[in-house]
């Protein structure tokens, strides 16, 4: 099976004037009460050059420190030469973010998922339904912002001839270094633990850095590399991609 944990990244609001509500990449950032954002990855590819993914998460306000927040994703695969095809929609995912803390450079936020996971490549099949429950603690300066991250995530079977279920957890770290007011730097490690990787994707851990660019104060196009580094690029290649995001 296919890795069907996928990490809830994009966190809440924070107060210093820089990250508060710039859409630019910083991890911390959330939309104001009334605004929506998007975040579109119209290509994610490894580099086997055998997987293609689009994903797009949207957003939305409901005051300054609540967002409600949709994420999917698309995916064509030939690296396993499946029978029925290679395309699929991957899963369709739901949750809230909500700010408990923020004194204007400290911040603490905890978020809750739930996603339904799909195989489409015969028909339209749920496999398996996966909830997470996550908290970030972090720190915002006008030049950097700092974030812890912990996540458990549970997952409950949805194939007729199974009935199992399985835990995760994901403990890790995320960052943005601010060059100008054009360019910045991000980054993260995580670290997943292999609680059981029947359904998750075993232990790993997960770096990831990238570059993006300010359009302007509600739109920034970014590019990103991410690999696991416990594992050699034969058994988990590394991959590549593009962003764009939009605050409106």
């Amino acid at each position: 099976m296919k890795r069907i944990f996928v990490s809830s990244v994009l966190v809440l609001v924070v107060g210093t004037v820089h990250a508060g509500n710039i859409i630019d990449g910083n991890p911390l950032y959330s939309p104001s009460q009334g605004r929506f954002y998007n975040v579109l990855t119209p290509l994610e590819v490894n580099s086997k050059f055998n997987r293609f993914v689009m994903a797009d998460e949207f957003g939305y306000g409901i005051t300054d420190k609540l967002v409600v927040k949709a994420q999917t994703s698309g995916s064509y695969d030939s690296s396993d030469n499946p029978r029925f095809g290679k395309w699929s929609w991957n899963y369709l995912q739901a949750g809230l973010d909500w700010t408990v803390f923020d004194d204007g450079e400290r911040q603490s936020d905890i978020y809750g998922s739930v996603m339904q996971v799909y195989n489409t490549r015969q028909h339209l099949e749920t496999i398996a339904y996966n909830w997470t429950l996550g908290a970030h603690v972090g720190r915002v300066t006008d030049d950097w912002t700092l974030a812890g991250v912990v996540e458990i995530d549970y997952l409950n079977d949805d194939v007729d001839y199974q009935n199992s279920d399985a835990w995760a957890m994901t403990v890790g770290i995320q960052g943005q270094y601010i060059v100008n007011d054009k360019w910045n730097w991000v980054g993260e490690l995580m670290f997943d633990f292999d609680l059981y990787d029947k359904y998750y994707d075993g232990e790993q851990l997960r770096l990831k850095i990238g570059a993006n660019y300010n359009i302007d104060v509600t739109k920034y196009v970014g590019f990103y590399v991410a690999k696991d580094v416990l594992h050699g690029f034969e058994h988990v290649p590394a991959t590549i991609g593009v962003q764009f995001g939009i605050d409106f």
